[in-house]
This record gives C-alpha cells, sequence and structure tokens, in this order.
C-alpha cells in the first residue's frame, strides 16, 4: 500500500501544480492584465528613468506604448503627483532583463524606441501601471496592440479610485498630457481636419491623418455633448482672439469619448 502512495504522489504533485498554474492565468486574467501575445526579446536593463521609460544597457532608450505616467522633475523636484510612486513601481518588477516587443512604429520624435514591455513572467508592464492608477492610457496609431486590455486595465483603477483617478478631471491650461472633461459647443472641418471648440480656452484637433477614425457623423453627433478627452496640449502660436488658446490633438477614438466611468 505504501508503495502504491509513493507511485501516486508524482501525479497528484502534477495535478497540483496544473491546477495552480490554471488558478494563476485565470487571476492574470481577471485582474485586466495583459499577457504578451506573440514572441518576445529579452534586454537587459540599465535603468529606469521613471514610470514610462526606462535604458537598456546596449544604449537603447525605450518609452512604453500605450500609457503616459506623471513626469518626474529631475532638476527642481517638482514631480507630478504619483510620478514617484509610478517609478518605483516600475522598479520594483524589473529585476536586471525586460521582455519587450516593438511597435509598429518603433521611433518616437525623441528617438526613443518603442515598445511594449513585460516582466519576467510576460505580464504587461504597462497593465500593471494602469491597474495601479499610476498612468492614463493613450491610444496612437498604428501602435494599437494590447488596447482593449489597456482600457480593462484602467477602468479596474478607475472603479477603484486608485492612483491619478482620485483627482479632478477638470481642464487646466498648461502644455503636455491633459485628461479633461469639456462640452462641445461647435464643430468646423478644414484641410487640418477635425476642430472641436469648448467651452473652454481648448480646441479639440481631429488632425487630418486620422480621418479614416472619425467619420462625419460620429464627430457631428458630439456637438452639445459632455466629452472625456485626453492627449498632449500645447498652445497655439496664432494670438488671433476668435481662437482658443489651447490645442488638445486626438488620434484616435478611444481617446475621446462622450461614455466614460462616473466618478
Amino acid at each position: 500500500m505504501i508503495v502504491n502512495i509513493l507511485k501516486k504522489r508524482p501525479v497528484f504533485s502534477a495535478l497540483f501544480l496544473f491546477l495552480w498554474l490554471a488558478l494563476d492565468v485565470s487571476s492574470v486574467h481577471a485582474s485586466g492584465l495583459c499577457e504578451a501575445n506573440g514572441p518576445v526579446e529579452k534586454a537587459h536593463i540599465k535603468r529606469v528613468v521613471d514610470g514610462d521609460t526606462i535604458h537598456l544597457t546596449d544604449g537603447r532608450k525605450v518609452r512604453l506604448v500605450g500609457i503616459n505616467t506623471p513626469e518626474l522633475d529631475h532638476k527642481h523636484q517638482k514631480h507630478q503627483a504619483y510620478a514617484v510612486q509610478a517609478t518605483e513601481f516600475l522598479r520594483a518588477r524589473l529585476d536586471q532583463f525586460v521582455y519587450l516587443q516593438r511597435a509598429k512604429d518603433d521611433r518616437d520624435r525623441y528617438g526613443r524606441y518603442l515598445y511594449y514591455l513585460f516582466d519576467k513572467d510576460r505580464i504587461s508592464l504597462a497593465s500593471q501601471l494602469l491597474s495601479e492608477g499610476l498612468g492614463y492610457r493613450i491610444a496612437v496609431p498604428p501602435n494599437l496592440a494590447y488596447q482593449d486590455c489597456f482600457v480593462e486595465s484602467e477602468d479596474a483603477a478607475r472603479r477603484a479610485h486608485k492612483g491619478l483617478w482620485q483627482q479632478s478631471l477638470q481642464w487646466q491650461p498648461k502644455a503636455g498630457f491633459a485628461i479633461s472633461r469639456v462640452n462641445i459647443t461647435s464643430i468646423t472641418q478644414n484641410r487640418g481636419g477635425w476642430w472641436l471648440e469648448t467651452d473652454q480656452d481648448l480646441v479639440i484637433n481631429l488632425p487630418a491623418s486620422a480621418v479614416d477614425y472619425w467619420p462625419a457623423q460620429k464627430v457631428f453627433y458630439l456637438e452639445g455633448k459632455s466629452v472625456e478627452v485626453r492627449g498632449w496640449q500645447h498652445q497655439r502660436k496664432s494670438r488671433h482672439s476668435n481662437y482658443a488658446t489651447w490645442v488638445l490633438s486626438v488620434r484616435h477614438p478611444n481617446d475621446l469619448s462622450n461614455t466614460f466611468t462616473k466618478d
């Protein structure tokens, strides 16, 4: 009898391991985190710069795709809210290496490489940051892989009022990344794309390069609506009195919506 039990023990161990792995995978899906889809490259880390930027030992400077985290002020130490937490969170989940996948458009205007990054278990680092409320999801075509999962990760943090989702979405007149709720007052179109005037000193631009995402019926539907918009805004060079001072460009419908989670 003892011999039979010992013979069966490997079977029980294998069964336990299988069930444990199955539960572990299901917990990843339930939490809204994203697993790597497709081949990944292993790379070694030199340092974590901030919540969405790392440097590799081979000299590559890497920007995470699909997320924008608060900015660190390396010069004056006047960091944006949750910038330090996002940096420390990323640093804590990286050891000496990281797995990465190239985005379709793999360089930004600063020369940084645009990659999707994954930890040792091949779980998306962007989705982990989003699920903790330590960054905002952003959609910039053609780099749209994992967008559905990123939406789920962010929504989980939003419902729980984690991190950044404890802050107001009141529009602010400042350069850089912004997420705000505004009302659309009028809509026009020209060769520069769609221009959505708001009840703030802000106009939202849907550039001509993204016209395929914006059928006229869908755009005009937004007139008179309260919307949530996110992206990078800048101060207009023209000082024409009839123009809004600030412009925020949106390149994908995921970043401009009149259906949003209530606070």
